[in-house]
């Protein structure tokens, strides 16, 4: 019996693997790619061994020549070999009820995430090596020569992040791709270390033996898991637009005493303070239909406008790049220098939750991050998640976080839970009838100072979790806000949507109490303020509504 490889199959879909055999002709491998790829015929595409369109593979009756893993390129030669469903415009009739079925295209899956996102592409074209001035003490050609001590340095130089002030924890991603591409000798299209990890058997093994938990077998069977600290994040600094959203979304905690979950939208943009950095950008904040009580919050799903505020994002040049939630406990008593208690983040305490780790962890699975360098053609994810919490001194702070690649690929196997009594720690599954776990373990060292592997069971969840600095611009930044947050002349802002425990109610009403402010500035005063449509115009929560209200038509 032949042996059998794996070969890796690229295309505009993604990639899909198949097996072959040393006795297998390219005609035969045609005709698995058609299958693998449902098309209906090996006619209307060809196959190149390069990425470059060179090297095509013939249609022949001739033994194939792979290696085990090797990657080959599927290229349409008609624009409908695959079959996409046509975006359609969002049309809202008071008569109908606001929600989208699950048969309507995706909007955003169709219209950003076929591509990478344009910051990467930015960052792309950028040399990334940082510049270094002569020394007069080293240095000594003219000004024009170069040497081993002023020649610019790589984006990911250990010395440099480490002696940076302040010293910088984890290099940026690109940066990262870049240490990838110098420590290959080849030129390769993808990179092997952004190969996505999973922590699932396989439901079908080529070897043809009964599935688990009958039969398992080395190539089925998911890779013993070693928990590390990721060197790189996806997003290296994340700043909000304005105080004035977040002081707007944290009212409803001042209020009511409860905690509150929001969706954070905004941009992605190139970050100076890293080299080849990556900067989240917050311009609104959505908050989602959920119950709230003073320790916990409870999201109510399906969110009925998920897809409505999406398509209105994506509209104004935005998108959903993140969650937040409060977790706030007041200062009762007044022990500290603030309002709230300092309860959480820091070595003592905690950082995040195991259950906000799996949270997380879905949600950086379900906002990929495009990447062609992987394989996959995705790796990671841009999903931020931002804790408002006290801080030391008793004030209100905001902590960025993204959990590892490690974790995403745990929680879309379903095999971390949170414990019973100890926030900081996480447990791996067993094994069951039901589910094939693969082994985790963690190192730590030990009373004598020797590196040990341990079970994660418990593990410590500080080798899932990557902290990222947030916070606000400063006043010698100049930033225009997308919405009207800033805007002098709005004295009653819009309400916010699903808050009706503390009497918000978007309805006519209050419409009409919103646009009141606009009409009685009289414009002819030399002290009044002149303002234009788009102030009247520039709130998400006025948006959105104006879309989904049942009293006339809307359509984008």
């Amino acid at each position: 019996m032949s042996k059998i490889f794996i070969l890796r199959v690229q295309s505009s879909e993604g990639t899909k693997r198949i097996d072959w055999t040393a006795q297998d002709t390219y005609k035969k491998l045609y005709e698995k790619v058609a299958n693998i790829f449902s098309l209906p015929s090996s006619d209307h595409f060809i196959l190149y061994r390069e990425k470059n369109k060179k090297s095509p593979i013939p249609h022949s009756s001739i033994k194939t020549s792979f290696r085990h893993g090797d990657i080959i390129y599927l290229v349409s030669e008609q624009d409908n070999l695959f079959s996409k469903e046509k975006n359609s415009s969002l049309t809202i009739k008071s008569d109908k009820p606001i929600v989208k079925s699950s048969s309507q295209p995706n909007f955003l899956s169709k219209s950003i995430d076929n591509k990478e996102d344009d910051v990467d592409l930015q960052l792309d074209k950028i040399d990334g090596r940082i510049p270094r001035q002569q020394d007069p003490r080293l240095c000594h050609h003219n000004r024009h020569g170069k040497c081993l001590n002023c020649i610019p340095i790589e984006p990911y130089d250990e010395e440099y992040l480490k002696n940076h002030n302040p010293p910088i924890k984890h290099m940026s991603f690109q940066a990262y791709i870049r240490k990838l591409q110098n420590e290959i000798s080849s030129d390769r299209n993808t990179l092997s270390g952004l190969e996505n990890i999973s922590c699932s058997i396989k439901d079908q093994c080529s070897t043809g033996h009964a599935p688990w938990p009958k039969g398992v077998c080395t190539k089925c069977q998911p890779n013993p898991m070693t928990l590390m600290r990721q060197p790189y994040r996806h997003v290296d600094n994340i700043m909000f637009e304005n105080g004035n959203m977040v002081n707007r979304f944290l009212d409803y905690w001042r209020s009511e005493g409860h905690q509150r979950i929001g969706f954070l939208y905004g941009r992605y943009e190139v970050y100076d303070g890293v080299p080849l950095g990556v900067r989240a950008v917050i311009t609104a904040i959505y908050e989602p239909p959920q119950e709230t009580s003073k320790d916990s919050v409870e999201l109510i799903v399906p969110d009925p406008h998920e897809d409505i505020v999406d398509e209105l994002a994506y509209c104004l040049g935005i998108r959903r790049i993140g969650w937040i939630f409060t977790d706030l406990i007041p200062d009762d008593k007044r022990s500290g220098a603030g309002p709230v208690i300092h309860h959480r983040g820091n070595m003592n305490t905690f950082f995040l939750t195991a259950q906000e780790c799996i949270m997380a962890g879905w949600f950086q699975n379900k906002y990929l991050n495009k990447c062609k360098y992987s394989p996959d053609g995705y790796f990671g994810s841009k999903f931020i998640t931002v804790v408002v919490t006290g801080d030391a001194s008793g004030q209100i702070q905001f902590e960025g976080y993204q959990v590892s690649n490690q974790c995403m690929a745990l929680v879309k196997s379903e095999i971390l839970f949170p414990t019973f009594d100890a926030p900081e720690l996480g447990y791996i599954k067993e094994t069951s009838s039901e589910q094939y776990v693969p082994d985790v373990y963690y190192k730590e060292k030990d009373c004598y100072n020797n590196e040990i592997m341990k079970i994660a069971r418990p593990l410590p969840l500080e080798y899932l979790i990557i902290d990222i600095p947030t916070g606000f611009p400063t006043a010698n930044t100049e930033i225009q806000s997308t919405f009207n947050d800033n805007c002098s002349i709005i004295i009653t802002p819009f309400c916010i949507e699903n808050r009706t425990k503390t009497s918000e109610i978007q309805d006519m009403d209050t419409l009409a109490l919103y646009l009141q402010q606009f009409a009685e500035i009289d414009i002819t005063k030399s002290n009044s303020k002149p303002y234009k449509a788009t102030d009247l115009l520039a709130d998400l929560h006025l948006l959105l509504y104006l879309v989904v209200n049942d009293i006339f038509q809307f359509s984008m």
